[in-house]
């Protein structure tokens, strides 16, 4: 009878217990946990461009994600476990745990911090690439970011994100506080680029057609580079930048449907590629970088594939296809290389960045 009724009173405590300890979990997490980023290399080592018996010349690494999946390194702890879906909740993007739409990518000098802008989630997401920690920028001070397309670091830890819907490109400090923004009247700022060697950051206004060079000493514009038109050193939408070591600058000129090289005074040195679905030319390029033997990668979103060319504009390569496996893309975005040759492209609707590596030539 006792037992019976000590019973009575346990079982709807212990039911309360454990449907309140989500809420309870969800109240201490940001007081107590660090969000963390997950590499899974299930499949390093095993991918290569080209396939055998040719030489191998790109080499798949691993995936970035910000929440563990299927077979990913590291293990789930009690709030991944207890809060499951709770804290993606879909009617907030900005609580999302994991990439939700990732764009554009950029890396800090020393190599140990990832940038993401993720214009799903309406945030910039940084990475500790020594502990694979989290955190999230929402905003410029009290501006929420409506979307934050492109994001760089400069060499002194300044972090500048570009909101095309804003029109305006911020000025943040290592930890996420607003310093400013450029003064300029953009008619809708895109991908941006960093010169660290002449302290110049390039920004893309994509619906002026024009390019834009800043000092990131003094904010005062340096140079500006095109108008509308198809002739040389002119633009149909400019978006993705890219500086290589020796300063010149890559542009993908988006709807001419062609990347434009200028060096660093802005003039014109070359160009490549063309409208159409065959292998060497380019149906809708975005991203652009080059690796350590100047080769040009660019991606190539509509066909879900990274196309690289010698600076001569001759393909010499090209990787990935569609789908969500690994090395696969679904409407890749922007890219970027470090100075390893690991190649970061942001698969954007698969929700996640894909690494891979330049082995080259030789």
């Amino acid at each position: 009878m006792l037992k019976d009724k000590v019973a009575s009173v346990v079982n709807p405590l212990l039911i309360r217990i454990i449907f309140l300890l989500p809420v309870m979990v969800m109240l201490f997490l940001p007081a107590c946990a660090t969000s963390r980023a997950y590499l899974d290399r299930t499949a390093e080592g095993k991918i290569f461009w080209p396939g055998p018996p040719a030489k191998a010349r790109i080499q798949y690494m691993w995936t970035i994600n910000t929440t563990p999946r299927s077979g990913e390194a590291g293990r789930k702890g009690l709030a991944d476990i207890l809060l499951g879906d709770v804290v993606d909740d879909p009617s907030d993007p900005r609580a999302a745990m994991s990439l939700l739409r990732p764009f554009s990518i950029s890396m800090s000098s020393d190599g140990t911090k990832l940038y993401i802008s993720d214009t799903g989630a309406l945030r910039v997401t940084v990475i500790d690439l020594k502990d694979m920690s989290t955190r999230h920028i929402l905003s410029a001070g009290k501006e929420e970011f409506l979307s934050p397309v492109g994001v760089a670091a400069t060499p002194t830890g300044d972090i500048y994100i570009s909101d095309s819907d804003l029109k305006k490109v911020f000025i943040l400090s290592e930890d996420g506080k607003l310093k400013g923004e450029l003064k300029k009247e953009f008619l809708r700022p895109t991908l941006l680029a960093v010169d660290e060697e002449r302290h110049v950051i390039y920004v893309s206004d994509t619906a002026a057609h024009k390019v834009i060079a800043f000092s990131i000493v003094d904010g005062s514009t340096v140079m500006e580079i095109g108008k509308r038109g198809g002739e040389d050193g002119e633009f149909n939408f400019p978006t993705h930048l890219w500086v290589d070591d020796t300063g010149d600058l890559y542009v993908t000129d988006a709807m001419n449907f062609r990347v434009q090289i200028f060096d660093s005074t802005g003039k014109f040195i070359s160009k490549f590629g063309t409208l159409g679905d065959g292998s060497g030319n380019l149906e809708k390029p975005k991203g652009v970088a080059t690796d350590s033997e100047r080769n040009v990668y660019v991606v190539d979103s509509i066909n879900d594939s990274v196309k690289i060319f010698n600076r001569e504009g001759q393909l010499l390569l090209q990787f990935g296809s569609e789908g969500a496996g690994y090395g696969q893309f679904w409407l890749p975005g922007g890219m970027f290389i470090d100075n390893e040759d690991h190649i970061y492209v942001a698969d954007v609707y698969n929700n996640r960045v894909q690494v891979f590596r330049f082995i080259g030539v030789n």
